[in-house]
């Protein structure tokens, strides 16, 4: 039979609606695209009043950031200091103190490194202070306060060269336009009268005199010279000794 059912009242039968938590369906609740357009104007309606309790918050967190740490910075320069393992805690009297024995420690270091080795001094056999040396034009010479200069005199005798002491003088201009006299010790000539060696008979070779001889050598590159120190005079001297003019 088609019709109502009996009872029914003339009402449509019911339909199965699905229901949420606690009995709501969707006739009686909103649509989603309503609630959040409703939920935007409500969090645009509140917005003003944010930044303001934001920005009053972290003014608060600055001002206490820099209270406190206004504070740990005052404890850390007035209160004592933490030192490390290989520092040692005290004063600052007794810090000065340890630099100073830093300091000698140093100084005691720099005295222990070993000497430098000294050089040995050539013993020469020289002639006694009164001979007398015979030079090219046959005038006496003595040297009673130089050992080096009788033994390059008596060198010269026994090579049978024709020397001179100290004849002239070269004259020596310096970069700043001064002149300097310099001279050399021994003056050797050949048969015409020529000067084919000078001799500068030194103790040691230092700064001034290889500056001097530099000079020499720039401005009078036509002479030829030697420098006749005790190790030199050494070796002339001995069995095998030659000179080379």
């Amino acid at each position: 039979m088609t019709g109502p059912k009996k009872g029914s009242r003339g009402r449509a039968p019911k339909r199965n609606t699905a229901q949420g938590r606690g009995g709501a369906t969707r006739d009686s609740s909103r649509p989603a695209r309503e609630r959040s357009a409703a939920a935007g104007s409500d969090r645009s309606e509140q917005r003003p009043d944010r930044p303001q309790t934001a920005r009053s918050g972290a003014a608060g967190k600055s001002s206490g950031t820099t209270a406190g740490g206004s504070g740990r910075a005052g404890q850390t320069r007035g209160g004592p200091r933490r030192s490390g393992p290989g520092q040692s805690r005290g004063t600052p009297g007794e810090g000065g103190g340890s630099g100073r024995t830093g300091q000698q420690g140093r100084a005691g270091q720099i005295q222990r490194r070993k000497p430098l080795p000294e050089l040995k001094r050539v013993q020469l056999d020289a002639p006694a202070p009164d001979r007398v040396f015979k030079d090219r034009d046959g005038e006496g010479l003595t040297f009673p306060d130089s050992n080096l200069k009788r033994v390059a005199a008596q060198i010269l005798t026994e090579k049978r060269k024709a020397w001179r002491y100290r004849p002239f003088s070269f004259p020596l201009f310096t970069d700043k336009g001064n002149e300097q006299a310099f001279h050399f010790d021994f003056y050797v000539y050949d048969a015409e009268d020529s000067v084919i060696r000078l001799i500068l008979v030194v103790p040691f070779e230092s700064r001034e005199v290889w500056d001097r001889v530099g000079r020499f050598k720039r401005q009078y590159p036509m002479y030829p010279y030697e420098l006749w120190t005790p190790e030199k005079l050494a070796r002339l001297s001995g069995p095998r000794g030659r000179l080379e003019f």
